[in-house]
């Protein structure tokens, strides 16, 4: 299946230009960059969960050549080679491929919509008790007196949202002594360079309510649904009496559930933004089975929801959209970060020094996109029916130790 792969990847996504444009700082490498990327992304396609475990792969004779060539790095070629790797290119890469995937509408949507929506949060990828580097941030688990120092990397990281397949645009990471909304900015204004009119909606959480960054990503153009908590306290007090006296719809939630849903506009409390703000609340209730102490109970569950809502113009997009725009955020850290973490090693430093650990973050990502499409639309239903995600991600790893042909690829690099 892995040479199916690779001719999917190099016929409908471009994959080879992707390699051209690879590039690192070696001087004279023994080792081509090409090799070092398509073992990293081999690495993670297959979900091998750590570059030991690859080079004991690499190592194996016939399995690996015809996916990366004739020479094969080890685990400190792939190290060394990440180190001084560039990440602009892996960049260009995954928005070029979620560009040309919405052009080639392989993005099915979860519900219907117009607007295409992306969430920004922070996810934390490494922290230590040990380890650390030049640009690990620091935070105290002790006390002044006895201190316990843990290193860690956050990044903010940008995601299509409402849609399937998963796919993360980009990431930046939060340097030591910054916010977070700082990382944010940089990122969305890298992106908004790039692909200005491919996102029209960001979802966020509480902590990006600050007007300078609300500010900014309006300025880009973006719509912003926000969820919004008592730390914004004026805005929070003076959507909820208004909430006391308009009235609310009221949806049906499957068989056992119901959302009443209120829409406030024009509330001016958040005086640093200097612009009316719309607020929608949702309150849910719905029934929950669970199994407790070897029985199963049924009880009631009650989320209280509200999101701020702000667009650079007039446009006024329904509360139920809202709302879904604002659950579907929650997809982001389930479906896409959670499945990513769980399954494909997300959370694992495969060498702890900043630009390596970027670099093979993207190409995860761009790795676990490209897979996903093949799976979704290139296999038949028939073959792909009952199999889930890892089952195929093996059928992928069984490819290189089948081996047998010169080359997965129609025009080897």
């Amino acid at each position: 299946m892995i040479g199916r792969f690779a001719r999917y990847a190099e016929r409908r996504w471009n994959f080879l230009d992707i390699l051209e444009n690879v590039r690192d700082t070696r001087h004279n490498p023994s080792v081509p960059t090409s090799a070092v990327f398509l073992s990293v992304f081999g690495m993670h396609a297959v979900r091998h969960g750590s570059i030991n475990a690859l080079e004991q792969q690499l190592q194996i004779p016939g399995r690996w050549e015809p996916w990366v060539g004739p020479i094969k790095p080890s685990a400190d070629t792939v190290a060394y080679a990440m180190e001084r790797s560039d990440p602009e290119p892996l960049r260009i890469a995954l928005a070029d491929a979620a560009r040309l995937a919405k052009r080639k509408k392989a993005f099915l949507r979860l519900y219907p919509d117009k607007y295409w929506v992306g969430a920004l949060d922070g996810i934390e990828t490494y922290c230590s008790k040990k380890g650390s580097c030049s640009t690990c941030c620091q935070r105290n688990l002790g006390t002044e007196e006895a201190p316990i120092i843990e290193y860690y990397h956050r990044e903010v990281v940008l995601q299509i949202v409402g849609v399937t397949p998963a796919c993360i645009l980009d990431e930046e990471p939060i340097l030591s002594g910054e916010t977070e909304t700082t990382a944010a900015l940089r990122l969305l204004e890298r992106f908004h360079a790039r692909m200005p009119r491919f996102l029209d909606v960001l979802t966020m959480d509480a902590f990006y309510l600050q007007a300078p960054f609300a500010k900014r990503a309006l300025d880009l153009g973006y719509g912003l649904v926000t969820i919004l908590k008592q730390e914004k306290r004026d805005l929070y007090q003076d959507a909820d009496a208004l909430f006391q006296i308009t009235k609310s719809e009221t949806s049906v939630l499957g068989v056992n559930g119901t959302a009443e849903v209120w829409d406030v506009k024009g509330l001016t409390s958040w005086i640093q933004l200097g612009r009316p703000v719309r607020v929608v609340r949702e309150l849910k209730k719905y029934v929950k089975r669970e199994r407790v102490a070897k029985q199963w109970v049924e009880r009631e569950v009650i989320e209280d929801w509200r999101w701020a809502v702000v667009f650079p113009d007039a446009q006024q997009p329904p509360a139920n959209l809202i709302r879904l725009w604002g659950h579907a955020r929650w997809d982001e850290e389930t479906r896409g970060f959670g499945e990513l973490t769980k399954h494909w090693h997300l959370d694992h430093c495969y060498h702890h020094h900043p630009v390596a650990m970027l670099a093979i973050r993207l190409i995860l990502y761009l790795a676990f996109f490209l897979t996903t499409l093949f799976f979704q639309r290139n296999l038949k239903p028939a073959f792909s029916a009952g199999k889930t995600r890892l089952h195929l991600a093996g059928l992928l790893a069984d490819g290189f130790v089948l081996g047998g042909v010169t080359s997965f690829w129609e025009n080897p690099p």
